[in-house]
């Protein structure tokens, strides 16, 4: 299974919710979202999917 991690910069993003929502519907694909928009993001999280993802989008 492909994993693709997006990382979120821009809350109410219209065009990442659209490509996040298009990748979620692909049987194969496997999508983490880490929202850096956030009071206090999780970096330890952020660094760690990175490194496990396949493709790194960020928005």
């Amino acid at each position: 299974m492909r994993e693709v991690l997006h990382i979120v910069t821009k809350p109410n993003d219209v065009l990442t919710a659209g490509m996040i929502a298009t990748q979620q519907k692909q049987p194969d694909t496997q999508v983490t979202i880490m929202d850096l928009t956030v009071a206090e993001p999780d970096y330890t999280r952020l660094l760690e999917a990175i490194f496990a993802a396949d493709s790194v989008a960020v928005w």
